[in-house]
């Protein structure tokens, strides 16, 4: 069911003067367990771009973190934090697994506070990669979430959403 709701939801998010990929795929996995995410997406924006065109980790890595967070992170200061942070590794090692990096920068070599690099990420259009690694990320995420119960198999916002 996440795969049908993340092919569906997250091309109306994604790009072309819309979201970016760490709000993209933040909202994503935002919606999935029907949660409010507008001041999450707005944080969200820093992470975009190999955090904020600085060559670092993925914006589709860092939203699917942000979103995970959400469901698993600590209710209260002082509370567990050990469950979110085994959440995390293994979304980071199945992504790793999957596309060799969690970098922005050695996952598609664009450096994006180069204007030559926004040139040909838009020339040789390098969203559709991006693309690619945001629908991986919201994927991988929510599957991970339901495997240890923090969504359910079937949530009713993604059914809702679903229905013709």
């Amino acid at each position: 069911m996440a795969s049908d709701f993340v092919k569906t939801r997250l091309p109306e998010l994604f790009g072309d003067g819309k979201l970016l990929c760490a709000e993209s795929v933040v909202q994503v996995v935002a919606e999935a367990g029907g949660r409010e995410c507008q001041d999450l997406v707005r944080a969200a924006t820093g992470f975009c771009s190999g955090l904020s065109r600085t060559r670092g980790q993925c914006g589709a890595v860092s939203g699917a973190l942000l979103g995970m967070g959400l469901y698993a992170g600590r209710e209260k200061a002082g509370g567990d934090h050990e469950a979110c942070y085994a959440l995390i590794q293994e979304f980071l090692s199945r992504f790793d697994d999957r596309f060799g990096s969690i970098n922005c920068y050695e996952l598609i070599q664009c450096d994006f506070a180069d204007p030559e690099d926004q040139e040909r990420y838009r020339r040789e259009n390098l969203r559709r990669e991006c693309y690619r690694m945001a629908v991986f990320a919201a994927e991988t995420a929510l599957s991970i979430l339901r495997e240890h119960g923090y969504l359910a198999d079937e949530d009713e916002f993604v059914k809702s959403r679903l229905a013709p």
